[in-house]
């Protein structure tokens, strides 16, 4: 799964009716609620705030307002093609003057959309490990070497060294290979897994 870094917002002139789109990444439907009201205080004077969005297996959309079917649901398929979770895709519209019909409703909140999300910053679901490791000073040399597996690393030193260790999930068997060349006794702890975006 994909989702966004950061606040992505584009604007498309379509007949005359300007389509607004912003791309938020969110995690709860009360961050969702929150950025929705932003949007209506923000764009009080607009048409239509249509909007879809992806938390886990939770998806929904609203088309406030325009005909059915012709702006949420196209709003939340793109998201669904671009295999997309935590995100938020709503589109301010203003109108123009000049009707654009069932089908050019759909193209231009698809392509609001679509354009959007070419300007946003991509991130990818991987799932990471924390662990702790406490271990004599001579073989912290010898680890300090080989932390390439290793993507956050916190060192304490006392008697012992103890590293706090966050390392995607697939490299942890690859990592506890090290152990092996390991001269003194150690502890090692496996704290937790948890999906993270990269």
């Amino acid at each position: 799964m994909k989702s966004i870094k950061n606040e992505t917002q584009n604007e498309i002139v379509i007949e005359k009716s300007r389509f607004i789109t912003y791309l938020f990444n969110v995690y709860t439907i009360d961050e969702v609620k929150e950025k929705l009201l932003m949007l209506k205080k923000k764009y009080q004077d607009a048409t239509h705030i249509v909007y879809a969005f992806i938390i886990d297996s939770d998806s929904r959309s609203n088309d406030n307002g325009e005909p059915k079917g012709t702006a949420g649901i196209p709003t939340l398929e793109v998201l669904r093609k671009e295999n997309m979770t935590n995100i938020l895709a709503a589109t301010i519209r203003y109108f123009g003057g000049i009707k654009l019909g069932a089908s050019g409703l759909v193209r231009a909140y698809t392509k609001g959309v679509s354009e959007a999300m070419k300007l946003a910053t991509i991130t990818y679901e991987t799932k990471v490990s924390y662990i702790t490791l406490k271990i004599s000073y001579r073989d912290a040399a010898y680890l300090d070497k080989n932390l390439n597996l290793v993507k956050e690393v916190n060192k304490i030193y006392d008697t012992s060294v103890l590293y706090e260790i966050k390392l995607l999930s697939d490299n942890l068997d690859s990592f506890k290979e090290l152990f092996i060349n390991l001269k003194d006794p150690y502890e090692y702890n496996y704290i937790k897994e948890e999906v993270a975006f990269i």
